[in-house]
């Protein structure tokens, strides 16, 4: 990785702990099986009016990794970055539909797949995940109901059907998956009204555990773009529109962690629940978007608040036990590019990627650092045509 600041202005993280919320939403879940508590579930409160901090405050280090732009790899929006040893691999499941891997100086290597109606091509695909030796990418390809296994190298291994509908899905183990799909899956003949968003079971299709009845439906579609995440070999699921996380384990689902956004007010989904009254609600109330990452010593999430023009974000310290709110101030113009983080990178550092047109509009701005070597290298052979540009943040805790 290119280093482009080190040593960003480092203040003292300490200010007085935000005041509990009443938020309560979405606290009772429909599941086939009762909730673990395993662990003490973390109370995240985030006060966004209350000695908020910058973002440089926050941060030691920043690196980028311009992606290498060729006729065979353009990219169109990223929407999944993993890691694996030391490649890239970019999901761009919106736009191109393609994945790609890269070195992490942003050479191109090769790709996985690619889009087709043949049997190792995917058809279909909104996300994608790694075994638990990541060893092989795993395509949830929803246009064949099929779960389509590759080497890094790209080489097809296996087609292996899915025993459920799921739009996305992860490994919590070898041989069970937790899948999502926003309209539910009927998996109980017993109930024919019990559809849950969230299925955890082995492929064979016998579930583990289940939960959070689905309410879709013409009159109410909202749902976020990963429901399910993998942070090491941890499964966290948010439930879209909820402000409660949970950690998915072979033994059951526990809450992991709970936000409480100060001057929110609970939004109970049920069904009653409307796309119009959801936008009402978040008119009138900061929410959690269900964007979030955790790290190696806290986590962070992403917090929409209506009439703000900028992104603002919650950082749990799992030392100090409390959260640092930040506001959309910044000192470095490297933070020009911060925005909600597509994925983590080693312990305490998240990756935001940018597109080419929007760095280029910055380069004034970056000269002002007064390091004229290291932004010509920066924006050398960078076009409004070439790939996005990727910018690890090293967190502090």
């Amino acid at each position: 990785m290119n280093k482009i600041l080190v040593g960003i202005l480092v203040i003292s993280l300490s200010f007085a702990a935000c005041h509990k919320s009443s938020q309560e939403s979405q606290k009772k879940i429909t599941s086939s099986i009762s909730l673990a508590c395993v662990e003490e579930p973390v109370e995240v409160h985030i006060d966004l009016n209350k000695d908020c901090l910058p973002y440089d405050s926050l941060m030691t280090e920043i690196n980028y990794v311009k992606l290498e732009t060729t006729g065979d790899n353009l990219i169109g929006e990223i929407s999944q970055l993993l890691f694996v040893d030391d490649k890239i691999i970019v999901v761009d499941s919106w736009k191109s539909k393609t994945i790609t891997v890269y070195d992490m100086k942003g050479h191109y290597l090769n790709q996985i797949g690619s889009l087709g109606q043949g049997p190792q091509e995917y058809a279909f695909f909104t996300h994608v995940s790694l075994t638990p030796d990541k060893k092989m990418l795993v395509v949830t390809d929803m246009g064949s109901t099929s779960l389509k296994y590759y080497t890094i190298d790209g080489q097809f291994v296996q087609s292996v059907k899915c025993p459920y509908w799921f739009s996305s899905s992860e490994f919590v183990t070898e041989n069970l998956i937790a899948g999502y799909d926003s309209e539910g899956n009927a998996i109980s003949d017993e109930n024919e009204y019990y559809k849950p968003l969230l299925v955890v079971t082995d492929l064979l299709g016998n579930v583990s555990s289940s939960a959070f009845q689905s309410y879709y439906r013409k009159e109410y579609t909202s749902t976020i773009s990963k429901p399910i995440r993998k942070f090491g070999d941890q499964v966290l699921y948010n439930s879209p529109n909820t402000d409660s996380i949970y950690l998915l384990t072979p033994n059951g689902i526990e809450l992991a962690y709970h936000l409480n956004v100060k001057g929110a007010k609970p939004m109970i989904l049920n069904e009653d629940i409307t796309d119009d009254l959801l936008r009402e609600h978040r008119r009138n109330n900061p929410f959690f978007n269900g964007d979030f990452i955790k790290l190696k010593d806290g986590a962070i999430f992403h917090i929409f608040e209506s009439g703000f023009p900028g992104y603002r974000f919650g950082i749990y310290s799992n030392a100090k036990q409390r959260t640092f709110c930040c506001n959309d101030i910044r000192y470095s113009p490297f933070l020009c590019f911060f925005d909600a983080p597509k994925a983590r990178y080693g312990d305490n550092t998240v990756v935001v990627d940018a597109r080419p047109d929007i760095v280029l509009a910055y380069k004034n701005e970056l000269y002002k650092l007064g390091k004229k070597e290291e932004i010509d290298e920066f924006y050398k052979d960078l076009t409004e045509d070439s790939n996005p540009v990727l910018f690890f943040y090293e967190l502090k805790f």
